[in-house]
């Protein structure tokens, strides 16, 4: 690959940064993700093998990207990743495999998931209340979410974050309670906005404006 000219975009910066979707398929249907009866799935023949986007990978390492995230759908649902994040995290010139996922595997699978080279989690994860958790996802499985999150608190994951999307009128009213797991937890939470895609009911009434964010954080951070 000697001779081939980094990546950069058009204002001429540098491009690091490789995200894999791994499969299309997911667990949950969460109300602004995915239709409550699914989506058309892609034919497996026109998805990547796992050998294919290793040599991906290897390509664009080649080219000047050091960091990779593994991505879905939910991404532990395909078989085999782990051995794919594993192999992927030796790739000479990567300096870090993360991974971002609902959670549902983290209880039983934290520590073997940091063991196979996955050195950053991303968890989604947009209520703390049992019953608006169920209306969000379509699944009843906060107490294993949450489960999961203390997993990878205790297998050491020095980069974790939460990822919130906050929709005004569902969960904007837990934006504070996300801030004060920071307290106890060594996680970043991050809100997310909520983007408009065919099907999910977006509409600009359900967006939560920033300074209503930044408002909420500041009123918990001063307790």
């Amino acid at each position: 690959m000697s001779g081939i000219e980094p990546l950069v975009d058009r204002f001429g910066r540098p491009q690091t940064y490789l995200r894999l979707s791994l499969t299309d398929r997911c667990n949950f249907r969460c109300r602004y993700c995915m239709p409550e009866k699914g989506v058309p799935l892609a034919p497996k023949a026109e998805v990547l093998t796992l050998e294919e986007l290793e040599h991906l990978t290897e390509v664009f390492a080649s080219l000047g990207i050091d960091k990779v995230r593994l991505t879905g759908g939910e991404p532990t649902l395909r078989k085999g990743w782990m051995g794919l994040a594993s192999r992927i995290s030796k790739i000479p010139g990567i300096t870090a495999v993360g991974l971002t996922t609902n959670g549902t595997t983290l209880p039983t699978q934290a520590q073997q998931i940091r063991d196979s080279g996955v050195t950053e989690l991303n968890l989604s994860l947009d209520s703390l209340n049992k019953e608006l958790f169920e209306e969000i996802t379509g699944r009843d499985d906060l107490d294993r979410v949450l489960a999961g999150l203390d997993a990878a608190v205790q297998a050491g994951f020095k980069n974790l974050k939460l990822n919130v999307v906050v929709m005004r009128g569902v969960n904007e009213h837990e934006v504070g309670d996300f801030a004060l797991l920071t307290k106890d937890l060594p996680i970043t939470v991050r809100y997310i906005e909520f983007m408009p895609f065919g099907g999910n009911e977006w509409s600009r009434a359900k967006l939560a404006p920033l300074a209503d964010i930044r408002k909420a954080v500041d009123a918990v951070c001063e307790l």
